[in-house]
Parts: structure tokens; sequence; C-alpha cells
């Protein structure tokens, strides 16, 4: 597909998403109560906490995010 690992951003909830993570540049975790903090580079139970950390990084742009945070 011509897509570098560091261009794929994955999201997960549980120990069954660890293959999907291990593909992925960036990981995140959205309510996975800890059990992906060894495979993801942020975890949260907050979809708008991730959005805003993904700013940060540079992964999205706040227009691409829709909010200005």
């Amino acid at each position: 597909w011509g897509i570098r690992k560091d261009e794929i951003l994955a999201v997960g909830d549980g120990m069954m998403d660890v293959p999907l993570l291990t593909e992925a540049g960036t990981r995140l975790a959205i309510n996975s109560h800890g059990k992906l903090k060894d495979h993801v580079d942020f975890e949260t139970s907050d979809f708008h906490e991730a959005r805003r950390w993904l700013v940060r990084q540079g992964g999205i742009s706040p227009v691409e995010s829709g909010a200005n945070d």
C-alpha cells in the first residue's frame, strides 16, 4: 500500500487489539483500564483528551481535530 508505519495511528481498548497496535507508529488506548499500558504511547479514558494529545504531538492539526484546543 506504500504507507509507512509512522503514518499509521491505531486506537485500542483491549488485549485483542495488540496485533493492530504493533503495526502502528502511534498507538493510543481509550478506556482500556490499564490493560494496554505496555503497548501504547498514550492511554486515557477520554476521547477528547486523546484528541488533544494527538494535536500536541503533531499527529493531527486543530482544524482536522474539529477543535481549537
